[in-house]
C-alpha cells in the first residue's frame, strides 16, 4: 500500500505541473515518490507500478477526452473507455522507465556517474519513441511543464523539448540519490547536475536578452510586419450545419473588415482551421464571397478550409491575394487518428457511433513554405504543432514565421486548449521563429522567438488580435539537424550498456 501511495503522489505532482495549473517547479521533484516505490524492486512489479503511476497521471491530464466525447453525442462510458485506453498506452512508457530503473538499481552496475546519468537518457529515448511510434502522440511530454519557465527552455534551440525533459529527470534522480544514498553534494554526479542547471540558466538568460521586444527598434523595417488573427468562436456543431452558413460568413466578414481598419493595417490576416463554411476553393459562391472580402480589406488572407481535389478531401489552408486569387496553399500532412481518419474503421463503427461520421481525409504530401506579403510562412494545422520535428521541416525550407491554425472547439472549456497552446512555445524557441496561432474558439495569440507570449485571447470569445512580427531567416541548430540530442541519448545508452556486458 505504501508503494501505491507513493505512485499516486507522483501522479498528483505530475498533474499539477501541466496546464492547468502549470506549477512548473513541481516537475523537478514529481518523480521522486515513484522512484522510491520502484527502487530495488523486482522488474515486473516496478513495471506495474510505473504503469499505475502513468495511468493515474494521464487520466488527470487528459480528462478532457470524456466531455469531448459526450459533446459529440457519445455515452460517457465511451469517453471513459477512450481515456483509459489512451492513458494505458502512454503509461507503458512510464512502466518501461521504471522497469529499466529497477534493473539498474538491483543489478551490479557500478555507482559511477555514467550509470547514474543513464536513467535520464533512457527517459529521453522513451519520449522520442512515443513521438514517432504508431504515428506518434507526444502530448504532455515532461519538458512541456516548463513552458512558462523561459530561462530553462532556451536550450531547446539545440535539443528540442527533449533537452528540457532530460534536465527535469536528472534533477529528480539527483535529489533521489542524495536522499537514498546520502551522498555528498560535491560528488561528480551532483556537480554535473548543478553545472547543467547553471549552463541552462546562464544560456537562457543570455538568449532572453537577445530576443526581446526593444531589439525591434534596431532592426530594418523590412524585417517587421503586422499580422492579425480572426477568432470566430464558432460552435463545433454549428460549423457543418448549412443553416448556420450565412451566420458564419457574416461573423468572419465582420472580423476581417474590423482587422483591416486597424492602424497600421495588417500585412496578413490569418483565419483558423476550417474557418470557411464549406469547400472554399470548389464552391463558386463561397469563393466569390472570399474575393469580396479581400477586395474590401485590401490585404492578404490565410484561410483554413476543407478542400476537394481528384476525388479526395484535404484539410487545407490557402493564401488569398489582395485581388482574391489563390497564390499558395498547404494541406495537412499529419492527420489525427480517430479524428480525421479512422483506423480499423469497420471494427470501430460497430462500437463507437461517431466513427460512422468520421470521413477519410487525405494527407498532404509535404511541408511547404508559402510566400506572403508578411514574409515566408510555414503553416501547420491543429495538432501538427505538437510534433517538433515536423514543424522544423517548413522552417528548414526557409519559413520566416510559423503559423499554426487550429480548431480547439472540440475540447470545450477544459485544460486541453491551454495544453495545446503552450506546446507552441517550444516550437518558437526551437526554431527562433515567431509563432502566429489562430484558433476557432481560442487560444489564439502571438509567441516571440524566446517563447514569450506577446498577446493572446481567452477561450470562447469572438475577437481579433494583432501584433508586430519579427521575421527571422537564420536557422537554429535544431532547425538544421533536428533530434540529434535524442540520437546522442541512444548512443550514450548503448555504449554504457555494452561496456557493462563486457
Amino acid at each position: 500500500m505504501k508503494k501505491i501511495i507513493l505512485c499516486i503522489l507522483s501522479s498528483a505532482l505530475l498533474l499539477l505541473s501541466f496546464p492547468k495549473p502549470s506549477l512548473w517547479p513541481v516537475a523537478f521533484f514529481a518523480l521522486i515518490p515513484m522512484l522510491f516505490a520502484v527502487n530495488k524492486e523486482k522488474p515486473v512489479k516496478s513495471f506495474i507500478l510505473g504503469i499505475f503511476t502513468g495511468i493515474v497521471a494521464y487520466c488527470g491530464i487528459l480528462y478532457w477526452l470524456v466531455p469531448t466525447f459526450s459533446a459529440a453525442g457519445e455515452p460517457k462510458i465511451t469517453g471513459l473507455a477512450v481515456l483509459l485506453l489512451l492513458s494505458l498506452y502512454l503509461a507503458i512508457y512510464y512502466g518501461l522507465f521504471c522497469l529499466l530503473f529497477s534493473l539498474l538499481s538491483t543489478s551490479h552496475f557500478p555507482l559511477t556517474t555514467p550509470y547514474l546519468l543513464l536513467p535520464a537518457f533512457l527517459w529521453v529515448i522513451l519520449e522520442f519513441i512515443r513521438t514517432h511510434l504508431f504515428t506518434g502522440f507526444p502530448w504532455a511530454l515532461l519538458g512541456y511543464t516548463q513552458w512558462n519557465n523561459l530561462p530553462i527552455i532556451q536550450i531547446s534551440e539545440f535539443t528540442g523539448v527533449y533537452g528540457v525533459s532530460f534536465l527535469i529527470v536528472l534533477v529528480n534522480l539527483t535529489v533521489f540519490n542524495m536522499l537514498i544514498k546520502k551522498q555528498k553534494l560535491l560528488s561528480l554526479y551532483h556537480f554535473i547536475t548543478l553545472s547543467l542547471i547553471f549552463i541552462y540558466l546562464i544560456f537562457g538568460f543570455y538568449r532572453l536578452t537577445v530576443y526581446r521586444l526593444p531589439c525591434l527598434a534596431g532592426r530594418q523595417a523590412s524585417t517587421v510586419c503586422r499580422i492579425s488573427i480572426l477568432q470566430g468562436n464558432i460552435d463545433q456543431y454549428k460549423k457543418w450545419d448549412s443553416s448556420y452558413g450565412k451566420w458564419i460568413r457574416n461573423t468572419y466578414e465582420e472580423l476581417a473588415i474590423k482587422s483591416a481598419k486597424e492602424n497600421p493595417a495588417p500585412a496578413l490576416i490569418v483565419w483558423p482551421e476550417t474557418a470557411a463554411p464549406g469547400y472554399l476553393r470548389n464552391d463558386k459562391n463561397l469563393y466569390g464571397w472570399m474575393k469580396k472580402i479581400t477586395g474590401e480589406t485590401k490585404t492578404q488572407h490565410l484561410v483554413g478550409t476543407v478542400d476537394y481535389a481528384d476525388g479526395r478531401t484535404y484539410n487545407s489552408a490557402f493564401l488569398f491575394s489582395e485581388n482574391g486569387k489563390i497564390t499558395g496553399g498547404y494541406s495537412k500532412v499529419h492527420l489525427v487518428p480517430f479524428g480525421e481518419y479512422m483506423p480499423f474503421k469497420k471494427i470501430a463503427e460497430k462500437f463507437v457511433k461517431v466513427a460512422n461520421e468520421i470521413g477519410e481525409t487525405t494527407p498532404g504530401e509535404n511541408y511547404t513554405v508559402i510566400n506572403s506579403s508578411a514574409g515566408k510562412i510555414g503553416v501547420n494545422i491543429c495538432f501538427e504543432a505538437i510534433f517538433p520535428d515536423e514543424v522544423r521541416k517548413s522552417v528548414k525550407q526557409g519559413a520566416e514565421i510559423i503559423v499554426n491554425i487550429t480548431n480547439d472547439a472540440w475540447y470545450l472549456k477544459t485544460s486541453a486548449p491551454y495544453q495545446h497552446f503552450t506546446m507552441n512555445v517550444f516550437r518558437a524557441v526551437e526554431n527562433r521563429r515567431e509563432v502566429v496561432r489562430a484558433a476557432n474558439t481560442g487560444i489564439s495569440g502571438f509567441i516571440d522567438p524566446a517563447g514569450r507570449i506577446k498577446s493572446r485571447t481567452n477561450i470562447f470569445e469572438k475577437c481579433t488580435v494583432s501584433d508586430i512580427i519579427l521575421k527571422n531567416s537564420r536557422p537554429t541548430f535544431y532547425t538544421r539537424y533536428g533530434d540529434v540530442f535524442c540520437y546522442f541519448c541512444f548512443l550514450f545508452a548503448i555504449i554504457i550498456l555494452t561496456i557493462t556486458k563486457k
